[in-house]
C-alpha cells in the first residue's frame, strides 16, 4: 500500500497540503496545476486556506509530480459533492458516525443494514480514509433517522457516538 501522507512525514506543511488536496479531491496535472473538476485552483488560495507560505504548496506539488507513485494518485483525484450540509434544505436526514477506531471493519455495513432494515433509503455515504486525523463517516438518508435507530447504531461494535447533523 502506498503511504501517501507518510511521504511527507518530515515536512509538516507539505503534509498538510497533500492531505488537503487528497481530502478535497483536488488533482495535480503533470504541469503542476491544481484542478477541482474543470476549474483551476490557485496555489495561493490553498496557501491562504492552510495558512502556509505559497512556496510550501509549490514544494508539495513538486514532490508529487516528481514521484510516479504519488502522481498516479494525485492526477486521478475527483471532487465529490457532499449532501451533508444540504440535508436539512432537501428534507433529508444526516448523521455522522464517530468510530472508536476508524480501521475497524464492518461499521459502514452495520449502519447501512440498520437504516435499510427500517425502510429508509440512503442517499449518500461518505467515509474518510482511516489515514486522516479524525476521519468521518457521514450518512445522508431520504428522511431524518428516528431515535430508535440511533440507539441501535450506538450498539454497533466500533461505534463511539452518533451525531445528528440536522
Amino acid at each position: 500500500m502506498l503511504d501517501i501522507l507518510g511521504a511527507f512525514a518530515r515536512r509538516g506543511g507539505q503534509r498538510r497540503v497533500a492531505e488537503y488536496l487528497l481530502k478535497h479531491g483536488i488533482r495535480i496535472s503533470p504541469d503542476s496545476l491544481l484542478w477541482a473538476g474543470e476549474a483551476e485552483v490557485s496555489q495561493v488560495s490553498i496557501a491562504r486556506i492552510l495558512e502556509v507560505d505559497r512556496r510550501v504548496v509549490k514544494a508539495a506539488i513538486t514532490a508529487v509530480v516528481g514521484s510516479p507513485k504519488l502522481m498516479a494518485v494525485y492526477s486521478n483525484l475527483a471532487v465529490t459533492p457532499s449532501l451533508r450540509n444540504l440535508a436539512a434544505v432537501l428534507g433529508y436526514g444526516a448523521i455522522e458516525i464517530v468510530p472508536r477506531d476508524a480501521k475497524d471493519k464492518g461499521i459502514v455495513a452495520a449502519v447501512a443494514a440498520i437504516i435499510s432494515s427500517s425502510g429508509i433509503g440512503i442517499r449518500q455515504v461518505i467515509a474518510d480514509d482511516p489515514m486522516f486525523d479524525n476521519p468521518e463517516l457521514t450518512v445522508v438518508t431520504e428522511k431524518p433517522i428516528p431515535r430508535g435507530l440511533i440507539d441501535r447504531m450506538l450498539r454497533v461494535k466500533g461505534v463511539q457516538k452518533v451525531v445528528v447533523l440536522n
